[in-house]
């Protein structure tokens, strides 16, 4: 019988289940949506229920596809979306539905610890400010809340029984002696005990095993591994190959960032911990994808719901028809709001220099270079301030890398050689599967994924658009640079 690995990828979206092989291929995959709740005043939730029937569909649904049976799952791992918060009571109830990375009501909370800790330490975008205004707000929540999960470690305890976060998930403990103490001080400051959160495991440490109630929901043998799984950041940075010290990763998802594998020293909360050695730290942006699919639903929405996925073949078809630098016409791309350091207060997008000879393409395509523009004003800023320098090639992830326009703009805004993996779709899933390859004793660490991962596509800058875009990009700071003050004093 055939071995594999199951390896869940929860997003903002929904879920992604893949059954990877030993070898690391990815053989199947499934998917499940839910559903994002949203109002006024920054509130970004989702029913914890969701993510975990979502985690049973996908596994009936991937094991089917593949005429896979349940016995031949050697292991499992998760990873899963930053920075949730999941309040559960003694008897396994959820007291609040879970506050996810894109909420951002907490702005209160976030200037009352910039007051505290350091002005432009936080933004309402954070974890620790969300915490915080439950703590305010809600406070019988937390009372009565005996664990506080975030979205990886509730579904590993709905698989096992066992409360266990992972090192990239967690953001109130830390094995580097200085970030722990900071966090104590944060959650003394916040009146959070630490002890509601649970306990730190390994991304590849066996967490526990698949417990008889469970597997009569998930469809698996009771009994199977469950490792620690990780961040949804360093599981891209896994499936791009770039989980080594020095990698680099752009990732295209609904969200998305520049992402820096370091060796870990402790300076900034703007960071992934990945292990006791390293760290990813990203650049992020609020709205890739999602804006991306704003420009979708406003321009091509009929289409959109004619053709499907057909949708992308076409839009890419068509922007080719416009020359790079889309004839004069920015976006910026905060149609979702922005996140320090660019940003201590939400932004909005807008549309400049449109005249009578633009269309939907125009402005389409405008929306796209407006993302490259600000992940590299992301990769200047860590370049001036860090010395981070962008390699001269670098892998591009996610949804977004399917488009060969977007990658051609990303390669010449960037000036540098952009290189998609062959399993652009699932590389946080092949990355989450090392996390139990790992823990079987099947790899011999992460960075094995590395030797595996293969590049399908490579966009090389063009010199006459890297010129054109080169322009641009100092029209787009400046239209950056006069934005900036009206946002942050609040229009």
């Amino acid at each position: 019988m055939k071995k594999y690995v199951l390896a869940y990828d929860l997003g903002t979206s929904g879920v992604k289940g893949a059954l990877v092989t030993p070898e690391g291929a990815v053989a199947y995959t499934a998917t499940a949506s839910y559903p994002l709740y949203t109002a006024d005043g920054g509130i970004a939730e989702q029913d914890p229920a969701d993510y975990w029937q979502g985690v049973c569909s996908v596994t009936k649904a991937v094991l089917e596809k593949g005429n896979v049976a349940p016995e031949a799952v050697m292991g499992i791992a998760l990873d899963t979306m930053w920075k949730g918060i999941i309040p559960v009571d003694c008897a396994g109830n959820v007291l609040h539905r879970s506050i996810i990375w894109l909420d951002s009501r907490s702005v209160e909370e976030a200037q009352l610890l910039n007051e505290r800790f350091g002005e432009g330490t936080f933004s309402s975008a954070d974890y620790w400010p969300k915490l915080f205004w439950l703590r305010r707000h809600r406070p019988e929540v937390l009372e009565n809340a005996v664990t506080v999960f975030e979205v990886n470690s509730y579904i590993k305890w709905r698989a096992t029984g066992v409360a266990s976060v992972d090192e990239g998930n967690s953001f109130v403990r830390s094995a580097d002696p200085k970030l722990d103490a900071y966090y104590a001080e944060l959650m003394e400051f916040m009146d959070i005990p630490r002890e509601k959160f649970p306990q730190v495991e390994s991304s590849c440490g066996l967490v526990g095993h698949v417990t008889e109630a469970a597997s009569a929901e998930l469809g698996l043998p009771a009994g199977v591994p469950v490792f620690g799984g990780t961040s949804d950041i360093n599981a891209i940075a896994m499936g791009a190959g770039t989980a080594a010290v020095g990698g680099v990763h752009i990732y295209f998802g609904s969200s998305g960032w520049i992402g820096y594998t370091l060796a870990h020293e402790f300076k900034t909360l703007y960071f992934s911990p990945f292990d006791e050695k390293r760290d990813v730290t990203i650049m992020s942006s609020q709205a890739i994808g999602l804006s991306y699919n704003w420009a979708l639903d406003r321009f091509y929405g009929d289409e959109k719901k004619e053709l499907g996925d057909g949708i992308y073949t076409l839009v890419d078809q068509q922007l080719a028809e416009i020359p790079a630098g889309s004839e004069g016409v920015f976006a910026t791309p905060w149609f979702y709001g922005e996140r320090p350091p660019l940003f201590d207060r939400d932004a909005r997008g807008n549309f400049l220099g449109l005249g009578a000879i633009h269309d939907r393409r125009h402005m389409t395509r405008a929306v796209m270079e407006g993302v490259c523009y600000q992940l590299r004003m992301g990769a200047d800023y860590n370049a001036n301030n860090y010395g981070r320098t962008l390699p001269k090639k670098v892998r591009a992830i996610g949804g977004g890398s399917c488009s060969g326009i977007w990658m051609q703009i990303l390669a010449d805004v960037l000036n540098v050689t952009i290189e998609v993996p062959a399993a652009t779709r699932h590389a946080g899933a092949l990355g989450t599967a090392y996390c139990a390859l790992v823990g079987l004793g099947l790899c011999t660490d992460i960075e094995d994924a590395a030797a595996h991962v293969q590049i399908s596509k490579v966009y090389t800058p063009n010199p006459e658009a890297v010129a054109i875009y080169e322009k641009g990009y100092r029209v787009f700071e400046k239209i950056y640079g006069t934005l900036a003050p009206l946002f942050e004093n609040g229009i």
